[in-house]
C-alpha cells in the first residue's frame, strides 16, 4: 500500500478499502465510523479501540488498532492524533470523535443551518433527500440537541419543489400525528405515483403524436394517389387546382399582351 508524504495512510486506496477511507468531511464522519468499526470487528479489534466501560485494554492490540486506523485517515486527521495518541488506537478514536462529532457551539450551529436549509434538487431522488435530513438530525441528536419528528418533517416539507405541493398540502392539513418513518413511506409513495403518471402521460402523448402523423400521411397519400381531376382527367390533384393554375396563366397572358400592344403603339 503506497503511503502519503507523512509516512502514514494510503495515498490511493483501491477496492474494498477505498470505501473505508475518511474524506475529512465532518458531515460524513458518523457514516465513516460505522463502517470503520465494522471493519475493526472483522479484525477482532473493535473491543480494543472501543472497549466496554471498565474493560482492560491489551497494549499490543491497542497498537494494532492504531496501525489499522491510520491506514484510512487523510493527512489532516492524522495530524490530530499523530502526536497525542501515537500507537494508542483507543485515544486516537476519541480525539477524532471530539473533533469531527463534538458538541461545540459552532458545530451545532452548522448542523442546524444544514437542517434548515435543506432543498431537494430535481436530479436527486426523495431517498437521497431524506437521508441528508436524517444525517443532520442524527448528528444533532448525538450532541443532545433533540430534533423531534415533527420538526424534521417540517424541514423536509419546506425543501420540497413545487411539484410536491399536493403532498405538502395533504400532510400540513392532516390532523394525524405522523412519525418520520410513516412520513418517509408516504413521501416515497407520492414520488413513485408522480413518476408513474409522468411515464403514462409521455406514452399517451407519443401515441397521439404517432396517430396524428399516421392520419396526416394517410390523407396526403390518398390526396396524391386517388383524387382524379374532372377537368384534365389526371390523378393527384383536384379541379380547383387546375382552375387556379389556368387563371394564373390567363392573367399572365393578358399582361404580356398589354405590354406587347403598348410596344406596338409606341412604334406607330
Amino acid at each position: 500500500m503506497e503511503l502519503t508524504s507523512t509516512g502514514y495512510g494510503p495515498r490511493q486506496a483501491q477496492g474494498r478499502y477505498a470505501r473505508l477511507c475518511f474524506d475529512r468531511d465532518e458531515r460524513h464522519y458518523e457514516q465513516w465510523e460505522v463502517k470503520f468499526l465494522g471493519y475493526m470487528r472483522l479484525q477482532k479489534l473493535k473491543d480494543t479501540i472501543l472497549p466496554p466501560e471498565g474493560a482492560e485494554i491489551d497494549g499490543d492490540k491497542n497498537e494494532e488498532a492504531f496501525a489499522e486506523l491510520i491506514q484510512f485517515l487523510d493527512e489532516k486527521s492524522l495530524s490530530l492524533i499523530i502526536r497525542d495518541a501515537r500507537d494508542d488506537g483507543k485515544k486516537a478514536l476519541e480525539i477524532l470523535r471530539a473533533h469531527y462529532a463534538g458538541s461545540g457551539k459552532p458545530r451545532i450551529i452548522s448542523l442546524y443551518t444544514e437542517l434548515t436549509s435543506l432543498i431537494k434538487h430535481p436530479n436527486k431522488s426523495v431517498t437521497d433527500y431524506v437521508i441528508r435530513a436524517e444525517t443532520a438530525s442524527a448528528a444533532l441528536n448525538s450532541v443532545d440537541e433533540n430534533v423531534s419528528d415533527s420538526l424534521l418533517i417540517a424541514m423536509v416539507l419546506k425543501g420540497l419543489p413545487e411539484s410536491f405541493k399536493p403532498f405538502v398540502i395533504v400532510v400540513t392539513q392532516s390532523d394525524k400525528q405522523q412519525t418520520f418513518t410513516e412520513f418517509k413511506a408516504a413521501l416515497r409513495s407520492f414520488e413513485e405515483t408522480k413518476q408513474a403518471r409522468s411515464r403514462i402521460s409521455e406514452s399517451v402523448m407519443k401515441v397521439e403524436h404517432d396517430r396524428t402523423l399516421y392520419v396526416t400521411n394517410s390523407t396526403s397519400s390518398v390526396a396524391r394517389g386517388s383524387n382524379r381531376c374532372f377537368r384534365c382527367n389526371q390523378i393527384g390533384h383536384i379541379a380547383r387546382v387546375v382552375v387556379k393554375v389556368e387563371s394564373t396563366k390567363l392573367v399572365r397572358i393578358k399582361f404580356m399582351l398589354s405590354i406587347h400592344q403598348r410596344n406596338i403603339h409606341s412604334l406607330l
